[in-house]
Protein backbone atom coordinates (compact mmCIF):
# COMPACT_ATOMS: atom_id res chain seq x y z
CA UNK A 1 0.00 0.00 0.00
CA UNK A 2 1.58 3.65 -1.49
CA UNK A 3 2.04 6.08 1.71
CA UNK A 4 -0.62 8.09 -0.36
CA UNK A 5 -3.33 5.27 0.31
CA UNK A 6 -2.52 5.21 3.72
CA UNK A 7 -3.19 8.77 3.71
CA UNK A 8 -6.49 8.24 2.48
CA UNK A 9 -7.28 5.74 4.82
CA UNK A 10 -6.48 7.41 8.04
CA UNK A 11 -8.44 10.54 6.80
CA UNK A 12 -11.33 8.25 6.01
CA UNK A 13 -10.63 6.52 9.52
CA UNK A 14 -10.99 9.78 11.16
CA UNK A 15 -14.13 11.25 9.59
CA UNK A 16 -16.02 7.69 10.93
CA UNK A 17 -14.52 8.51 14.14
CA UNK A 18 -16.15 12.31 14.37
CA UNK A 19 -19.25 10.52 12.45
CA UNK A 20 -20.28 8.05 15.33
CA UNK A 21 -18.94 10.72 17.86
CA UNK A 22 -21.69 13.35 16.76
CA UNK A 23 -23.77 10.22 16.25
CA UNK A 24 -23.21 9.56 19.64
CA UNK A 25 -24.67 12.72 20.89
CA UNK A 26 -28.03 12.28 19.29
CA UNK A 27 -28.25 9.03 21.13
CA UNK A 28 -29.33 10.67 24.38
CA UNK A 29 -29.90 7.45 27.23
CA UNK A 30 -33.41 8.84 27.67
CA UNK A 31 -35.43 7.68 30.84
CA UNK A 32 -38.59 8.52 29.06
CA UNK A 33 -39.85 10.91 26.48
CA UNK A 34 -44.17 12.73 24.83
CA UNK A 35 -47.97 12.03 25.02
CA UNK A 36 -47.80 8.76 23.12
CA UNK A 37 -49.95 7.32 19.96
CA UNK A 38 -51.62 4.59 22.53
CA UNK A 39 -52.80 2.72 20.00
CA UNK A 40 -51.43 0.12 17.65
CA UNK A 41 -54.67 0.01 16.25
CA UNK A 42 -54.86 4.22 15.49
CA UNK A 43 -51.54 3.37 13.93
CA UNK A 44 -52.54 0.51 11.75
CA UNK A 45 -55.56 3.18 10.02
CA UNK A 46 -52.60 5.33 9.28
CA UNK A 47 -53.21 7.60 12.28
CA UNK A 48 -56.39 8.07 11.30
CA UNK A 49 -58.43 7.94 14.65
CA UNK A 50 -59.64 11.06 16.40
CA UNK A 51 -63.16 10.15 15.69
CA UNK A 52 -62.99 6.33 16.60
CA UNK A 53 -60.53 6.74 19.42
CA UNK A 54 -62.41 5.39 22.90
CA UNK A 55 -61.33 4.01 26.05
CA UNK A 56 -57.54 4.39 26.73
CA UNK A 57 -57.20 6.27 23.02
CA UNK A 58 -59.24 9.11 23.68
CA UNK A 59 -56.65 10.68 26.05
CA UNK A 60 -54.45 10.53 22.83
CA UNK A 61 -56.41 10.96 20.58
CA UNK A 62 -60.02 12.91 21.45
CA UNK A 63 -61.01 13.26 25.23
CA UNK A 64 -64.47 14.12 23.76
CA UNK A 65 -65.30 10.48 22.80
CA UNK A 66 -64.80 9.47 26.91
CA UNK A 67 -68.70 11.42 26.71
CA UNK A 68 -70.25 8.70 23.73
CA UNK A 69 -72.08 5.54 24.43
CA UNK A 70 -69.60 2.52 23.88
CA UNK A 71 -66.98 2.73 26.04
CA UNK A 72 -66.06 0.32 28.09
CA UNK A 73 -66.21 0.98 31.85
CA UNK A 74 -62.50 -0.11 32.18
CA UNK A 75 -59.64 -0.52 30.06
CA UNK A 76 -55.82 -0.21 30.48
CA UNK A 77 -53.10 -0.78 27.94
CA UNK A 78 -49.14 -0.98 27.49
CA UNK A 79 -48.17 0.17 24.09
CA UNK A 80 -44.23 1.12 22.36
CA UNK A 81 -43.83 2.12 19.01
CA UNK A 82 -40.77 2.08 17.34
CA UNK A 83 -39.57 3.90 13.90
CA UNK A 84 -35.91 4.44 11.77
CA UNK A 85 -35.53 6.47 8.84
CA UNK A 86 -32.77 6.97 5.99
CA UNK A 87 -32.60 8.64 3.01
CA UNK A 88 -32.39 8.58 0.02
CA UNK A 89 -29.99 5.85 0.34
CA UNK A 90 -31.83 3.52 2.23
CA UNK A 91 -30.88 0.40 4.78
CA UNK A 92 -32.27 -1.79 2.38
CA UNK A 93 -29.92 -0.42 0.06
CA UNK A 94 -27.11 -0.79 1.87
CA UNK A 95 -28.00 -4.05 3.32
CA UNK A 96 -28.30 -5.23 -0.79
CA UNK A 97 -24.51 -4.97 -0.66
CA UNK A 98 -23.40 -6.52 2.57
CA UNK A 99 -20.20 -8.72 2.59
CA UNK A 100 -19.64 -7.38 -0.66
CA UNK A 101 -17.91 -4.78 -2.53
CA UNK A 102 -20.13 -1.99 -3.54
CA UNK A 103 -19.79 -1.37 -7.99
CA UNK A 104 -19.00 1.92 -8.41
CA UNK A 105 -21.76 2.56 -11.07
CA UNK A 106 -23.82 2.14 -7.31
CA UNK A 107 -21.85 4.47 -5.82
CA UNK A 108 -22.17 6.95 -8.95
CA UNK A 109 -26.08 6.32 -8.67
CA UNK A 110 -26.24 6.45 -4.78
CA UNK A 111 -24.76 9.93 -4.63
CA UNK A 112 -26.74 11.72 -7.27
CA UNK A 113 -29.67 10.83 -5.00
CA UNK A 114 -28.13 12.39 -1.95
CA UNK A 115 -27.13 15.12 -4.21
CA UNK A 116 -30.44 15.49 -5.74
CA UNK A 117 -32.21 15.66 -2.05
CA UNK A 118 -29.54 18.30 -0.61
CA UNK A 119 -28.13 15.67 1.73
CA UNK A 120 -28.40 12.20 3.30
CA UNK A 121 -31.17 12.42 6.22
CA UNK A 122 -31.15 10.24 9.31
CA UNK A 123 -33.15 9.89 12.08
CA UNK A 124 -35.33 8.08 14.85
CA UNK A 125 -37.59 8.07 17.20
CA UNK A 126 -38.96 5.65 20.32
CA UNK A 127 -42.60 6.08 21.34
CA UNK A 128 -43.55 3.82 24.43
CA UNK A 129 -47.05 4.11 26.13
CA UNK A 130 -46.08 2.82 29.93
CA UNK A 131 -49.51 2.75 31.05
CA UNK A 132 -52.72 3.91 29.35
CA UNK A 133 -56.38 3.92 30.92
CA UNK A 134 -59.57 4.77 31.39
CA UNK A 135 -62.34 4.52 34.06
CA UNK A 136 -65.80 5.53 32.36
CA UNK A 137 -65.75 9.18 31.45
CA UNK A 138 -62.64 9.71 32.51
CA UNK A 139 -58.89 8.66 30.77
CA UNK A 140 -54.93 8.82 31.76
CA UNK A 141 -52.00 7.85 30.64
CA UNK A 142 -47.92 8.17 31.29
CA UNK A 143 -46.03 8.07 27.88
CA UNK A 144 -42.69 8.78 26.46
CA UNK A 145 -41.12 9.48 23.23
CA UNK A 146 -37.07 9.85 22.17
CA UNK A 147 -37.03 11.91 18.99
CA UNK A 148 -33.96 12.28 16.53
CA UNK A 149 -32.77 13.66 13.18
CA UNK A 150 -30.24 14.79 11.06
CA UNK A 151 -29.05 15.84 7.98
CA UNK A 152 -25.20 14.68 6.11
CA UNK A 153 -24.47 16.79 3.90
CA UNK A 154 -23.99 15.73 -0.01
CA UNK A 155 -19.58 16.48 0.57
CA UNK A 156 -19.69 14.46 3.44
CA UNK A 157 -21.71 11.56 2.02
CA UNK A 158 -19.20 12.00 -1.11
CA UNK A 159 -16.65 11.27 0.74
CA UNK A 160 -16.87 8.61 2.87
CA UNK A 161 -18.37 6.66 -1.30
CA UNK A 162 -14.83 7.77 -2.73
CA UNK A 163 -12.56 8.98 -0.78
CA UNK A 164 -11.36 12.05 -0.44
CA UNK A 165 -10.13 11.49 -4.72
CA UNK A 166 -14.22 12.15 -4.66
CA UNK A 167 -16.63 10.76 -7.43
CA UNK A 168 -14.04 12.29 -10.16
CA UNK A 169 -10.91 10.24 -9.33
CA UNK A 170 -9.31 13.51 -8.54
CA UNK A 171 -8.05 14.69 -5.26
CA UNK A 172 -10.09 17.63 -3.90
CA UNK A 173 -11.77 20.07 -1.26
CA UNK A 174 -14.77 19.67 0.23
CA UNK A 175 -17.04 21.85 2.78
CA UNK A 176 -19.13 20.00 5.05
CA UNK A 177 -22.42 22.65 5.00
CA UNK A 178 -25.65 21.51 6.07
CA UNK A 179 -24.10 18.75 8.39
CA UNK A 180 -27.61 18.77 11.14
CA UNK A 181 -28.52 16.57 14.30
CA UNK A 182 -31.15 16.90 16.62
CA UNK A 183 -32.61 15.29 19.64
CA UNK A 184 -35.15 15.21 22.17
CA UNK A 185 -36.62 13.28 25.03
CA UNK A 186 -39.63 13.82 26.21
CA UNK A 187 -42.71 12.44 28.97
CA UNK A 188 -46.03 13.41 29.06
CA UNK A 189 -48.56 12.20 32.04
CA UNK A 190 -51.80 13.31 30.80
CA UNK A 191 -55.61 13.07 32.18
CA UNK A 192 -58.56 13.52 30.13
CA UNK A 193 -62.74 14.06 30.85
CA UNK A 194 -65.66 13.61 28.31
CA UNK A 195 -68.88 14.39 28.96
CA UNK A 196 -72.31 14.19 26.29
CA UNK A 197 -73.89 17.59 25.95
CA UNK A 198 -77.84 17.87 25.15
CA UNK A 199 -77.47 20.30 22.78
CA UNK A 200 -77.66 19.13 19.42
CA UNK A 201 -81.71 18.64 17.96
CA UNK A 202 -80.19 15.28 16.17
CA UNK A 203 -77.47 12.71 17.55
CA UNK A 204 -75.26 12.57 19.94
CA UNK A 205 -72.68 15.47 20.77
CA UNK A 206 -69.71 15.30 23.50
CA UNK A 207 -67.03 17.67 24.53
CA UNK A 208 -63.31 16.86 26.33
CA UNK A 209 -60.48 18.17 27.83
CA UNK A 210 -57.02 16.85 27.94
CA UNK A 211 -55.12 18.38 30.86
CA UNK A 212 -51.22 17.09 30.20
CA UNK A 213 -47.87 17.49 32.37
CA UNK A 214 -44.69 17.66 30.19
CA UNK A 215 -41.64 16.99 31.45
CA UNK A 216 -38.00 17.10 29.00
CA UNK A 217 -35.57 14.91 29.92
CA UNK A 218 -32.78 16.13 27.15
CA UNK A 219 -32.10 18.03 24.01
CA UNK A 220 -29.18 18.10 21.65
CA UNK A 221 -28.44 20.62 18.59
CA UNK A 222 -26.00 19.86 16.35
CA UNK A 223 -25.19 22.48 13.39
CA UNK A 224 -21.92 22.83 11.06
CA UNK A 225 -20.05 26.21 11.57
CA UNK A 226 -18.00 25.91 8.72
CA UNK A 227 -16.05 22.25 8.55
CA UNK A 228 -13.72 21.58 6.05
CA UNK A 229 -11.55 18.41 4.04
CA UNK A 230 -8.91 19.77 2.06
CA UNK A 231 -6.71 17.17 -0.32
CA UNK A 232 -3.54 19.40 -0.17
CA UNK A 233 -2.52 19.30 2.02
CA UNK A 234 -4.55 16.07 3.20
CA UNK A 235 -6.18 17.94 6.71
CA UNK A 236 -9.82 18.09 8.12
CA UNK A 237 -11.05 20.88 9.90
CA UNK A 238 -13.82 20.14 11.80
CA UNK A 239 -16.33 23.13 13.16
CA UNK A 240 -19.76 21.58 14.14
CA UNK A 241 -20.69 22.85 17.67
CA UNK A 242 -23.61 21.24 19.91
CA UNK A 243 -25.93 22.64 22.12
CA UNK A 244 -27.35 20.50 24.95
CA UNK A 245 -29.34 20.65 27.94
CA UNK A 246 -28.01 19.58 31.65
CA UNK A 247 -25.65 16.29 31.37
CA UNK A 248 -25.66 15.24 35.06
CA UNK A 249 -27.85 12.66 36.13
CA UNK A 250 -29.97 14.70 38.70
CA UNK A 251 -30.34 17.09 35.73
CA UNK A 252 -31.36 14.97 33.26
CA UNK A 253 -34.81 14.06 35.00
CA UNK A 254 -36.07 17.36 34.84
CA UNK A 255 -34.41 19.65 31.99
CA UNK A 256 -38.23 21.24 31.19
CA UNK A 257 -41.70 21.28 31.80
CA UNK A 258 -44.82 22.58 31.36
CA UNK A 259 -48.65 22.52 31.15
CA UNK A 260 -50.39 21.13 28.38
CA UNK A 261 -54.56 21.42 27.20
CA UNK A 262 -55.98 19.17 24.58
CA UNK A 263 -59.85 20.59 23.81
CA UNK A 264 -61.86 18.59 20.95
CA UNK A 265 -65.83 17.64 20.28
CA UNK A 266 -67.43 15.08 18.48
CA UNK A 267 -71.11 14.86 16.93
CA UNK A 268 -72.85 11.35 15.91
CA UNK A 269 -75.53 11.30 13.91
CA UNK A 270 -76.39 7.39 13.24
CA UNK A 271 -73.44 6.04 12.03
CA UNK A 272 -71.29 9.18 10.91
CA UNK A 273 -69.00 10.23 13.57
CA UNK A 274 -67.12 13.99 12.88
CA UNK A 275 -64.77 15.42 14.98
CA UNK A 276 -62.37 18.25 15.98
CA UNK A 277 -59.51 18.71 18.39
CA UNK A 278 -57.19 21.32 18.60
CA UNK A 279 -53.73 20.03 20.52
CA UNK A 280 -51.68 22.58 22.60
CA UNK A 281 -54.45 25.44 22.65
CA UNK A 282 -52.13 26.20 25.51
CA UNK A 283 -48.78 24.87 26.71
CA UNK A 284 -46.22 26.17 28.98
CA UNK A 285 -43.65 23.89 28.35
CA UNK A 286 -39.78 25.16 27.63
CA UNK A 287 -36.44 24.25 28.56
CA UNK A 288 -34.66 24.91 31.01
CA UNK A 289 -31.82 27.68 29.60
CA UNK A 290 -30.30 28.48 32.78
CA UNK A 291 -27.45 25.72 32.80
CA UNK A 292 -27.58 25.02 29.09
CA UNK A 293 -23.74 23.51 27.68
CA UNK A 294 -22.32 23.01 24.68
CA UNK A 295 -19.07 21.15 22.61
CA UNK A 296 -17.14 22.94 20.63
CA UNK A 297 -16.28 19.83 18.10
CA UNK A 298 -13.48 21.96 17.14
CA UNK A 299 -10.62 19.44 15.32
CA UNK A 300 -8.21 19.45 12.89
CA UNK A 301 -7.05 16.35 11.70
CA UNK A 302 -3.52 15.82 9.42
CA UNK A 303 -1.29 13.42 8.32
CA UNK A 304 1.02 13.79 10.39
CA UNK A 305 -0.48 15.05 13.91
CA UNK A 306 -3.93 15.91 15.21
CA UNK A 307 -5.92 18.22 17.75
CA UNK A 308 -8.73 17.80 19.01
CA UNK A 309 -11.54 19.14 21.04
CA UNK A 310 -14.26 17.08 20.75
CA UNK A 311 -14.93 15.89 24.30
CA UNK A 312 -15.10 19.17 25.56
CA UNK A 313 -17.67 19.98 27.40
CA UNK A 314 -18.45 24.00 28.45
CA UNK A 315 -21.15 25.72 30.21
CA UNK A 316 -22.75 27.74 27.09
CA UNK A 317 -22.18 30.84 28.72
CA UNK A 318 -18.31 30.22 27.78
CA UNK A 319 -19.51 30.33 24.12
CA UNK A 320 -18.85 33.70 22.37
CA UNK A 321 -21.57 35.89 22.00
CA UNK A 322 -22.73 35.48 18.21
CA UNK A 323 -22.59 31.27 19.40
CA UNK A 324 -23.90 31.47 22.64
CA UNK A 325 -27.44 33.38 21.16
CA UNK A 326 -28.02 31.52 18.49
CA UNK A 327 -27.60 27.95 20.67
CA UNK A 328 -29.72 29.28 23.20
CA UNK A 329 -32.11 30.27 20.57
CA UNK A 330 -32.50 26.65 19.01
CA UNK A 331 -33.01 25.11 22.36
CA UNK A 332 -35.70 27.93 22.91
CA UNK A 333 -37.62 27.11 20.26
CA UNK A 334 -37.94 23.42 20.37
CA UNK A 335 -41.00 23.63 22.23
CA UNK A 336 -44.90 22.41 21.60
CA UNK A 337 -47.11 23.89 18.79
CA UNK A 338 -50.84 24.14 18.83
CA UNK A 339 -52.24 20.95 16.19
CA UNK A 340 -56.04 21.82 14.35
CA UNK A 341 -57.21 18.15 13.68
CA UNK A 342 -60.40 17.22 12.05
CA UNK A 343 -61.70 13.45 11.99
CA UNK A 344 -64.87 11.66 10.82
CA UNK A 345 -66.07 8.01 10.03
CA UNK A 346 -68.66 6.10 8.90
CA UNK A 347 -69.46 2.86 10.68
CA UNK A 348 -72.57 1.61 8.77
CA UNK A 349 -70.61 -1.21 6.60
CA UNK A 350 -71.48 -4.60 8.84
CA UNK A 351 -68.05 -5.43 8.51
CA UNK A 352 -66.25 -2.15 7.67
CA UNK A 353 -65.17 0.73 9.27
CA UNK A 354 -64.07 3.70 7.24
CA UNK A 355 -62.38 6.84 8.35
CA UNK A 356 -60.40 10.27 7.91
CA UNK A 357 -58.19 12.75 9.28
CA UNK A 358 -56.81 16.49 8.64
CA UNK A 359 -53.78 17.68 10.72
CA UNK A 360 -52.12 20.56 10.51
CA UNK A 361 -49.54 21.97 12.92
CA UNK A 362 -48.32 25.20 13.18
CA UNK A 363 -45.13 25.41 13.49
CA UNK A 364 -41.87 23.33 13.92
CA UNK A 365 -41.30 22.66 17.61
CA UNK A 366 -40.40 19.83 19.38
CA UNK A 367 -42.03 17.67 16.71
CA UNK A 368 -40.16 16.70 14.23
CA UNK A 369 -42.38 15.17 12.03
CA UNK A 370 -44.50 16.82 9.00
CA UNK A 371 -46.50 19.98 9.67
CA UNK A 372 -49.78 18.98 7.48
CA UNK A 373 -51.32 15.22 6.97
CA UNK A 374 -54.51 14.23 5.29
CA UNK A 375 -55.59 10.46 5.28
CA UNK A 376 -57.63 7.69 5.49
CA UNK A 377 -57.92 4.44 6.92
CA UNK A 378 -60.03 1.32 7.64
CA UNK A 379 -60.67 -1.82 9.15
CA UNK A 380 -62.30 -4.61 8.36
CA UNK A 381 -63.72 -7.55 9.91
CA UNK A 382 -63.95 -10.74 7.66
CA UNK A 383 -63.68 -13.24 11.11
CA UNK A 384 -65.18 -10.74 13.80
CA UNK A 385 -62.44 -11.27 16.35
CA UNK A 386 -59.43 -10.50 14.34
CA UNK A 387 -59.51 -6.94 12.76
CA UNK A 388 -57.44 -6.29 9.27
CA UNK A 389 -56.53 -2.69 9.16
CA UNK A 390 -55.16 -0.48 6.99
CA UNK A 391 -54.33 3.37 6.35
CA UNK A 392 -52.75 6.01 3.14
CA UNK A 393 -51.83 9.25 4.56
CA UNK A 394 -50.40 12.07 2.20
CA UNK A 395 -47.90 14.33 4.30
CA UNK A 396 -46.85 17.84 3.63
CA UNK A 397 -43.22 15.98 1.61
CA UNK A 398 -44.51 12.51 0.93
CA UNK A 399 -46.84 9.59 1.43
CA UNK A 400 -47.51 7.12 4.89
CA UNK A 401 -48.72 3.43 3.58
CA UNK A 402 -49.63 1.97 7.27
CA UNK A 403 -51.03 -2.07 8.03
CA UNK A 404 -52.14 -3.63 11.13
CA UNK A 405 -53.85 -6.81 12.69
CA UNK A 406 -55.38 -8.01 15.92
CA UNK A 407 -56.51 -10.60 18.11
CA UNK A 408 -59.52 -9.81 20.39
CA UNK A 409 -60.08 -12.79 22.82
CA UNK A 410 -63.02 -10.90 25.15
CA UNK A 411 -61.50 -8.85 28.03
CA UNK A 412 -57.73 -9.47 26.49
CA UNK A 413 -56.55 -7.84 23.05
CA UNK A 414 -53.58 -7.80 21.12
CA UNK A 415 -53.11 -6.05 18.42
CA UNK A 416 -49.97 -4.95 16.10
CA UNK A 417 -48.79 -2.55 13.32
CA UNK A 418 -46.40 -1.11 10.72
CA UNK A 419 -46.23 1.28 8.25
CA UNK A 420 -43.61 2.69 5.25
CA UNK A 421 -43.11 6.92 5.28
CA UNK A 422 -41.49 7.95 1.90
CA UNK A 423 -40.83 11.98 2.18
CA UNK A 424 -38.41 14.46 1.27
CA UNK A 425 -36.45 11.55 -0.31
CA UNK A 426 -36.34 9.58 2.99
CA UNK A 427 -37.69 6.24 3.72
CA UNK A 428 -39.08 5.67 7.49
CA UNK A 429 -40.14 2.29 8.66
CA UNK A 430 -42.24 2.12 12.12
CA UNK A 431 -43.33 -0.93 14.67
CA UNK A 432 -45.45 -1.55 16.93
CA UNK A 433 -47.71 -3.38 19.27
CA UNK A 434 -50.77 -2.67 21.84
CA UNK A 435 -51.50 -4.95 24.74
CA UNK A 436 -54.78 -4.08 26.37
CA UNK A 437 -57.03 -5.55 29.12
CA UNK A 438 -61.15 -4.59 29.18
CA UNK A 439 -61.29 -2.70 26.07
CA UNK A 440 -59.91 -1.37 22.51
Amino acid sequence: MTHSSMQVRALRCRIAALAVAAAALVALPAVAAAQGNASSAAAGMGGNYTALARNFNAVAWNPANLGLDGNSSFSIALSPQFGVGTGPITLKDIKDYEGVLVPDAIKQAWLQKVIDNNGQSVGGNVDVNFLALSIGPMAFSASSTINTDGQVPAAVAELILFGNAGRTGTAQDFTATDLALDANATSTFAAAYGRRLGIMPMGEFAVGATVKYIIGHGMASLRDNGSTITSNPIQVDLDAPVVLTDTASNGFRNNGSGLGLDVGATWTLGNLRLAGVVKNVVNTFAWKTDQLYYMPIKATFTQDSSSSQVDTILPLSAAPAALRAELEGRIKATTPQPTLVLGGAYTGFSRLTLAADLRTRFGEGIDLGPQTQFGVGAELRIIPFVPLRAGVTALSAGMRYSGGIGLEFGVVNLQASAALLTADGRNDTTAGFTLSFGGR
